[in-house]
């Protein structure tokens, strides 16, 4: 079924058709352009940025940047953010100035992870530096001016995996009780057998043979079918799980397993925000300027805000 029989918003109809294969070479390329985008948009940022390296148990280390708006009263909420990027994509401007709104609109340090990438680095690495960041986030709460009763953890696409995995991690280790978690249109099910994610191998953006690609890549050190723990959250335990924001897509082969999750956790007692936009597609915010997109940006922000500012415990 050609892309035209969708009936996708004008605003998103003409982004490309992309079948992904997560090649090295033109994985150097992606990354090398996505660097040079975010060193452009970094400089007009209204948000104090400061870098700050976290070492893990080998004694290697990675980075998080520290993303405080103009202002903040301490201690403040934290939102602890992975970005998306098919586990392999390093992140772009895009995901900077969405951090910088909610940071700002939200009044909340975000916490920005540079996790390792597949397919040098394949599950577990990136989760681990993931789950890793939540711990410094706490050990060092007092100095970096954060409220440790009012974190949450986010995430887009391949991000949204890694959030909803710390936050089952974080559970069940007792590390924290999370206050929320935003997932936007997030990475949740690696059997790709729901309906859109079998149906949509045509749709821009991200379609059902890259998410595949994705998933061989992600899982290389796995034998095919096997899904250790926490790597795709919608085969981890789903009870007690915080305050829940599942944003998805229309066109997009991870629609369902979405839906599906956001479901799931509301039949086993979490408050679930649901945001299912139409005419859409996989990374629609792409297209900053859309009422589509702003709008959604503004339900993300606004939940954010409830999350964290509304409630008998909040400072």
């Amino acid at each position: 079924m050609p892309k035209t029989a969708y009936d996708i918003h004008p605003d998103f109809a003409r982004l490309p058709v992309i079948n992904f294969r997560f090649g090295r070479l033109l994985l150097w390329l992606i990354n090398g352009v996505s660097r040079l985008q975010r060193f452009f948009v970094r400089r007009s940022l209204r948000v104090e940025l400061q870098k700050q390296r976290i070492t893990r148990d080998a004694g290697s280390g990675f980075t998080v940047i520290r993303m405080t708006p103009p202002g903040l009263a301490s201690p403040a909420p934290a939102l602890l953010y992975y970005h998306g990027g098919g586990f392999a994509i390093t992140y772009g401007g895009l995901h900077l100035k969405n951090c910088e709104r909610y940071a700002i609109e939200a009044q909340c340090v975000v916490i920005f992870v540079e996790y390792r990438l597949a397919p040098k680095n394949p599950f577990p690495d990136a989760f681990n530096d993931c789950y890793r960041a939540l711990e410094w986030t706490l050990e060092h709460a007092a100095t970096l001016g954060i409220d440790p009763q009012r974190i949450a953890v986010g995430g887009d696409s391949a991000g949204g995996a890694l959030a909803a995995g710390v936050a089952q991690r974080a559970r069940d280790e007792q590390l924290v009780r999370l206050r929320a978690q935003l997932l936007v249109y997030p990475v949740l099910d690696n059997r790709c057998s729901t309906v859109s994610a079998t149906d949509f191998v045509d749709v821009p953006i991200w379609n059902a043979v890259s998410n595949r690609n994705m998933w061989r890549t992600y899982l290389s050190r796995y034998a095919n079918g096997t899904t250790p723990d926490y790597a795709a959250p919608a085969h981890g335990r789903l009870q007690d799980l915080p305050l829940s924001y599942v944003e998805t897509a229309e066109f997009d082969p991870l629609r369902d397993e979405g839906l599906n999750y956001a479901r799931a956790l509301q039949a086993l007692g979490t408050e679930v925000e649901l945001n299912a936009t139409s005419q859409t597609v996989h990374g629609f915010d792409a297209v900053a300027k859309s009422a589509l997109t702003l709008d959604a940006m503004a339900t993300r922000i606004a939940f954010l805000h409830r999350a964290f500012h509304e409630g008998p415990d909040t400072a």
